[in-house]
């Protein structure tokens, strides 16, 4: 076995060790209800929880040892409280059916349907779960006597509260994730999400130039054809074959640098997307850590009417990023605004980028999607930007989102329109 499967293994059987002694303990914090021996406690709260906080989390092989660990330490404080095991043990023995019913049960609810995001109606089946494993517990120990509507009532209001306490502590996780992170984490987090994304859009545009290097190279087996077959042009013809040759060497290492950044930002398929309010909260949180000295004094505000999962992260990161960045750039040090907002508009979703940082002159506003085209020069170098990022951006709102954008300028205020189907975008969390 190799080091990483042990470390992996071991790493493993510590999560459920921990898990285990965290829900023993929380056990012992309990209320008696309905006959004596019938002990309330919190402790399962903690699976729907741990399944949240870790993938593939070992759902039953924690309840294996959380029921029979409870049992032991119930008998362990009975025995140092009066002095008696036995009867502790035949008293709270029972317990055991409800930890593993509940534990057996949740493990084939989250194998179906895994708790990666906060969604209130994965929760309805949890409450049946609570009573299910209580009415199993209450069966065990007054057998057909426990299928009174009292005692019935009483299991659902209890798996009600419990359940409730679940969800909110759940919602919670989900919407505060990212801010309990410490804050250089969550700096460095936004920051590989943005640069990925940046990345895969740098992919795209490079898949795009394949198909000019292949013509470029043809273009020059051909010229050196035609002069090699016109007297006293061998020389020429030969620096022309030089060409294609030297144009076939950069083709070849041009693909195995796109290749490698393909299978690199490849190599993790576990992350399937991202809420939209996550990736307009991440644009928000950014601006004064990633455009560097452009936008320190740009406030960047979110209106976003729907929230909902999608599988197209990276690319609307790059998109916004783009839109966001020249706003920046345009904005300098001066103090501006930056709107960003989503909504539906019919089958469409629409995301809109509103600036104040200036505008664009009407002159520019039919060729600014072009390739090429820029305003931006470093009048102290002369150098001049490449004017690819609105060419990227139109590339992939209309070839991998199947969308349109379309761009507005007046009174020194720009708008960028992007209209993208919702089916194209809206996933199962």
């Amino acid at each position: 076995m190799s080091h990483e499967k042990k470390d992996s293994a071991l790493q493993k059987i510590q999560l459920i060790l921990l898990s285990a002694a965290i829900m023993i303990v929380l056990a012992q914090l309990n209320i008696n209800l309905i006959i004596n021996g019938f002990k309330i406690s919190l402790a399962v709260i903690c699976l729907p929880l741990f399944a949240f906080l870790f993938e593939h989390f070992p759902v039953f092989p924690v309840t294996l040892i959380t029921a029979p660990g409870i049992l032991l330490v119930r008998c362990i404080v009975e025995w140092l409280h009066s002095g008696e095991i036995t009867e502790a043990f035949w008293s709270y023995s029972p317990e055991m059916f409800f930890h593993l019913m509940y534990g057996g049960l949740f493990a084939i609810y989250v194998r179906f349907f895994p708790i990666r995001h906060f969604r209130l109606e994965q929760f309805l089946p949890i409450l049946g779960i609570d009573v299910i494993s209580n009415l199993t517990e209450i069966f065990v120990r007054l057998g057909t006597d426990a299928l009174t509507t009292a005692v019935l009532l009483r299991l659902v209001i209890v798996g009600i509260g419990r359940t409730v306490l679940a969800v909110v502590l759940l919602a919670s996780f989900d919407a505060y994730g990212l801010s309990i992170l410490r804050k250089d984490d969550r700096i460095r987090y936004r920051k590989l999400l943005l640069l990925t994304s940046q990345l895969k859009s740098e992919v795209i545009w490079m898949n795009k130039n394949t198909s000019r290097i292949e013509e470029t190279m043809a273009v020059s087996y051909s010229l050196f054809n035609e002069l090699n077959a016109k007297e006293g042009m061998g020389e020429i013809a030969q620096k022309a074959l030089t060409v294609a040759k030297d144009i076939h060497e950069v083709k070849k290492e041009y693909y195995l640098i796109m290749n490698g950044i393909s299978d690199a930002l490849n190599t993790d398929q576990e992350e399937s997307g991202m809420w939209m309010k996550n990736i307009f909260g991440i644009m928000q949180e950014s601006v004064r850590h990633v455009f560097g000295d452009y936008g320190q004094n740009m406030r960047l505000d979110v209106v976003l009417e729907k929230n909902f999962y999608t599988d197209k992260h990276y690319y609307l990161m790059s998109v916004l990023r783009n839109l966001i960045n020249n706003a920046a750039e345009a904005a300098g040090n001066r103090h501006a605004r930056v709107v960003l907002s989503g909504k539906e508009d019919g089958e469409n979703y629409v995301i809109g980028v509103h600036d104040d940082c200036g505008g664009i002159d009407e002159e520019y506003l039919p060729t600014i999607f072009m390739p090429g085209f820029s305003t931006k020069i470093n009048y102290e170098t002369g150098q001049v930007s490449r004017g690819l990022g609105l060419s990227l951006v139109k590339d992939i709102v209309e070839s991998e989102l199947g969308g349109s954008i379309s761009v507005t300028s007046e009174d020194g205020c720009t708008d960028f329109t992007i209209r993208i189907p919702k089916e194209n975008l809206e996933v199962e969390a």
